[in-house]
C-alpha cells in the first residue's frame, strides 16, 4: 500500500460527512479504507452517467459505512449505510440511508432507500463486483456497477500505518481481508 492511499483516501471518506444540505453527524475518523480495484458504471433514472474509478470501501469509528466512486473530474459519489450484514464471507451487503454527491469539495447529501450487495473472494482479498441501488424520496434510482478487475483489494487503518498489515476481525461488519 503507498503511503498516499490512506491520506487521499481519508480526504475523499471525510468530504462528504462535511457540508451537506441536511443536518449531519460531525465527521468521524475512518478506521478501515479499502480500495477495489476495477471499473464501473452508473446510471440515475436509467441514463448513463460518468463513472471513472473503482471502489473505495470506509467503515468509520462511528459504525457508519461509505461505499464511494469517482463520477467524473472532481466528483465523488458516495452511498452510506448504517447498517449492514455478511451471510457468507463471499456475500456483504449494506443497508443505505444516505447518497452524497461531491463536487469540487461542495458536498450534498440526500436521504436514500436501497442497497450496496457486494461479492468478493471467500477470503476478501478480491472484490468482483458490486450492485448499489438508491432511490430517493423523488423515487429517482440511482444504480452503480462496479466490476473487480481480478486484482486484490489494498487495505490501511489510517492512524495505524507502520503497525501490523490491515485487516478487519473476522465476521464484523466490515468484509474480510488478509494483509
Amino acid at each position: 500500500m503507498r503511503v498516499t492511499l490512506p491520506a487521499i483516501v481519508t480526504c475523499l471518506a471525510l468530504a462528504p460527512l462535511g457540508l451537506q444540505a441536511q443536518p449531519a453527524p460531525q465527521p468521524v475518523a475512518p478506521r478501515l479504507v479499502i480500495g477495489a480495484p476495477g471499473q464501473c458504471q452508473m446510471t440515475v433514472q436509467g441514463a448513463a452517467r460518468p463513472c471513472s474509478s473503482g471502489l473505495v470501501y470506509v467503515h468509520h469509528s462511528n459504525g457508519s459505512i461509505l461505499l464511494s466512486v469517482q463520477s467524473g473530474r472532481d466528483v465523488t459519489i458516495g452511498f452510506e449505510a448504517d447498517r449492514d450484514s455478511q451471510p457468507k464471507p463471499e456475500e456483504y451487503t449494506l443497508n443505505l440511508t444516505r447518497m452524497h454527491t461531491s463536487i469540487d469539495g461542495r458536498t450534498a447529501a440526500k436521504v436514500v432507500t436501497g442497497t450496496c450487495q457486494i461479492s468478493m473472494s471467500t477470503d476478501g482479498q478480491t472484490w468482483h463486483r458490486a450492485v448499489c441501488r438508491a432511490t430517493d424520496r423523488s423515487n429517482q434510482e440511482t444504480v452503480m456497477t462496479f466490476t473487480g478487475n481480478g486484482r486484490p483489494v489494498t487495505a490501511a487503518r489510517p492512524g495505524q500505518e507502520g503497525q501490523a498489515p490491515a485487516a478487519p476481525p473476522p465476521r464484523q461488519p466490515a468484509p474480510s481481508t488478509k494483509g
